[in-house]
């Protein structure tokens, strides 16, 4: 059986960035504010390539995962987290993309005229701990059936490690400063290039999101 379809939304951005303008500038040693447009801008894809890398969620935000079913039967597949992606490890049970899960919201499930029902919290267990996120329909339940053959299931949440900064693991941070310098030194290299050469993929690679089976 294959998975699911699944389309991921990032419908609440972070508030902020894993890394301030004035900890870049000081890693840097710059003391003017000629350049802050730019550092802002390599702050913010130095961001992407760590979520990107690692397939976690830094700074909080908000996410819709949209199904066309959910998963009723085991399957050997799983979500390797590094891309985005869902897949049943047992029956009824769905992954939360960008880990770490912190809550699910609601789950929404759409006639085919697109009027929504809730699927009562009841129903399901949101399982925090393990990465990524979970959730697992409870004993006795039955899963959601939608009544439309496309994006029949919502499921809202949020994800990451906190509102601010310092919430984030102090490796991932130092790895992001580490590729800012580089791409603000070697302005002509791709950030998949910095992302090596200036040892952020070493920095990140034990929160990357490891194929369980």
């Amino acid at each position: 059986m294959t998975r699911p379809a699944y389309h991921l939304i990032e419908t609440a951005p972070p508030g902020a960035e894993p890394v301030t303008l004035e900890e870049v500038k000081l890693h840097l040693r710059i003391t003017h504010d000629h350049e802050d447009a730019l550092l802002a801008s390599l702050i913010m894809t130095a961001r992407l390539i760590c979520e990107a890398d690692t397939g976690l969620a830094l700074i909080t935000r908000g996410y819709s995962l949209w199904l066309d079913s959910w998963p009723a039967a085991p399957q050997r597949e799983w979500w390797d987290g590094v891309r985005d992606g869902i897949a049943a490890a047992a029956g009824e049970v769905v992954f939360l993309p960008r880990p770490p899960l912190l809550a699910v919201s609601t789950i929404l499930i759409y006639a085919d005229n697109g009027t929504s029902a809730v699927f009562a919290a009841e129903n399901y267990h949101t399982d925090t701990i393990r990465k990524p996120g979970r959730i697992v329909l409870r004993q006795g339940a039955n899963a959601p059936v939608p009544g439309r053959n496309i994006n029949g299931i919502e499921i809202r949440y949020t994800a990451g490690f906190g509102a601010t900064p310092h919430s984030i693991p102090a490796p991932l941070r130092q790895g992001m400063l580490q590729m800012i310098a580089h791409l603000y030194r070697q302005r002509g290299d791709a950030p998949e290039t910095a992302l090596h050469a200036s040892g952020a993929a070493a920095l990140f690679r034990p929160f990357q999101q490891m194929r369980l089976a």
